[in-house]
């Protein structure tokens, strides 16, 4: 028997998110929450990717929510969906923590065209993993949001860019900034190699 109207309970649908961003606008800020626990998870991972230390994401997640309580009026469904406008907010607060903690890692390695195109065949995941450590918290956010998360490369100017534009231009620039990313990648694994 199917009643109309009828969802699980705990699952928010697009329209219940629509009209639960619209009674916070309209004062009642307790529904808050129920954004605050449909995406904390999903922030928790891709907060934690960036820092890397427990109390670190939960901090920056919680500067997220603090920051989006604050300017979910200037949220526009038109540019963004809620979940990619978050994760722009996290994005930005967690490279802000970052540079207040100065724990950027800056790699002097020249790039040049003799590079290969892929990786070395004989790469394991854990020296894989140990390459991205060396590059940069910024780097290491567009692997994850293009490799890790499947975000298309106008999602990722979006979540990225500070003026939350995602132009033509920025969206070659960052086809561009993974390309050289992925280069950085198989410098470090060749030289890692014995």
């Amino acid at each position: 028997m199917k009643i109309d109207g009828w969802r699980p309970k705990g699952k928010l649908m697009a329209n219940d998110e629509d009209i639960i961003i619209e009674r916070i606008k309209g004062g009642h800020d307790n529904e808050f929450g129920q954004l605050v626990k449909r995406y904390g998870p999903q922030l928790m991972q891709f907060v934690g990717r960036i820092v890397g230390v427990q109390e670190d994401t939960e901090d920056v997640v919680q500067n997220t929510f603090v920051a989006a309580f604050q300017h979910l009026k200037d949220y526009d469904p038109q540019k963004a969906s809620l979940q990619t406008w978050l994760q722009r907010i996290a994005y930005h607060e967690a490279l802000y923590h970052l540079r207040k903690r100065k724990r950027q890692v800056m790699l002097p390695l020249n790039i040049s065209d003799d590079v290969p195109d892929e990786l070395p065949e004989d790469t394991t995941a854990q020296q894989l993993d140990e390459a991205i450590q060396q590059l940069s918290p910024e780097e290491q956010t567009l692997l994850q949001l293009y490799y890790y998360d499947g975000r298309s490369l106008k999602e990722i100017a979006y979540i990225t860019d500070t003026a939350g534009q995602a132009t033509a231009r920025e969206v070659s620039r960052l086809s561009s900034q993974l390309f050289r990313i992925r280069q950085r990648l198989r410098i470090i694994l060749t030289h890692m190699k014995p």
